[in-house]
């Protein structure tokens, strides 16, 4: 992966200042805060409260193998639910205007397993910076056998990834805590080259230690289970909240209607960073209950990407600024209306990268917007 050197067109800054002021002038008229407010408390405590109970449940060994398998599942869920609506707010700075919250809700993540520090330089400085840039994107490169934008001749076996994905997809959250994390954690941080001090690989490696210890270890230790259907079951955790992340991640990027820009050979993208954004990100069943309610705001995405450190709970009430202050410029706010209408959009540019050649059109001639080609119109 290329060290992210590259620049936006910063001439042109009105898109961003709109969008910042009108949005400054909503919170400013109700006197509402940026943060989170009781819902966001109300639905942190039902994601981590329900998934203590659920492990507790787990550990007593009171339930049957059989009956232990769809628990083990929900737990999987529910995880993936504290990861949206928790940590990953809180980690953006989001969550309070208090540092020292921030900082301890972050830790949520570590809690499920996933390292707090490595996801907050590759996704809060990378992805959040960089979306959909190929060789940038550090989300745009999920492994061997997955191919997320256009690219010729992409080899034999990705014309079958629209069939196998999601069966690759439940394994994801067993990449990314137990390969990935040591990954990143052993590279150089783009923004400033250094590579992490010992204390923080020291962090990360304890909170893996205790996260073990917490799923697998107490309860080898006093479910009454034997060690390899405890194994099974954390197998069966892991599953669930792979396919649950993985699903609701690609939703909001690889879908027909978002491009996939390509700095030029000066490293430059010949276009702002927010109208980079509204090209790259998309929004998915924004007038869903249970959406908005178990994915942290994932399915706002574009004015997640816009307004990270706004807590996710107000993403509905600013989208209408958003979608206003885009068209105005000239620029589309891209959004599917369902999740089955995006799931079925992302599957079908699966398909379509597996193909390869006909989709060369899409990556997007040096980044300039107005070539800006997406999916559904390259195919």
């Amino acid at each position: 992966m290329q060290s992210p050197k590259v620049r936006f067109d910063t001439s042109n800054m009105k898109l961003q200042h709109e969008l910042k002021e009108r949005t400054d002038a909503w919170f400013a008229a109700r006197g509402r805060s940026k943060t989170a407010d009781a819902r966001m408390v109300a639905k942190s405590i039902f994601f981590f409260g329900g998934t203590c109970l659920l492990l507790a449940l787990l550990t007593t060994g009171a339930l049957t193998p059989l009956l232990a398998l769809p628990v083990c599942l929900l737990l999987g869920v529910f995880c993936a639910g504290i990861g949206f609506n928790i940590g990953h707010d809180a980690i953006h700075g989001a969550y309070s205007d208090r540092p020292w919250v921030n900082a301890l809700l972050s830790r949520s993540f570590d809690f499920v397993g996933a390292s707090s520090f490595t996801w907050s330089t590759a996704h809060n400085f990378v992805h959040h910076t960089y979306t959909n840039v190929p060789g940038v994107d550090h989300d745009l490169e999920p492994g061997p056998y997955m191919l997320f934008y256009p690219r010729k001749n992409p080899g034999f076996i990705y014309k079958f990834q629209h069939i196998y994905a999601f069966v690759l997809y439940c394994f994801s959250s067993l990449v990314w805590l137990y390969k990935k994390d040591f990954q990143q954690i052993a590279s150089a941080d783009p923004r400033s080259g250094q590579r992490a001090p010992v204390s923080r690989v020291v962090e990360m490696i304890a909170w893996k230690v205790f996260h073990v210890s917490l799923f697998i270890g107490l309860p080898i230790a006093v479910s009454g289970y034997a060690w390899w259907q405890v194994v099974l079951g954390y197998v069966a955790v892991q599953a669930a909240l792979g396919l649950t992340l993985a699903v609701v991640f690609q939703l909001a990027h690889v879908v027909e209607q978002t491009a996939f820009p390509r700095a030029d050979a000066n490293a430059r993208i010949h276009h702002s960073w927010a109208a980079h954004q509204l090209q790259t990100t998309a929004n998915f069943a924004p007038r869903s209950w249970f959406a908005r309610f178990f994915c942290g705001g994932l399915n706002h995405q574009i004015e997640h990407h816009l307004f990270a450190k706004i807590c996710h709970v107000h993403y509905p009430d600013i989208s209408p600024i958003v979608r206003e202050v885009a068209q105005a410029h000239g620029l589309p706010y891209l959004e599917s209306a369902t999740f089955l209408e995006a799931l079925g959009s992302h599957v079908r540019v699966l398909k379509r990268c597996g193909r390869g050649a006909d989709l060369e059109a899409a990556a997007v001639d040096a980044g300039r917007l107005t070539a800006t080609v997406p999916l559904s119109r390259a195919a």
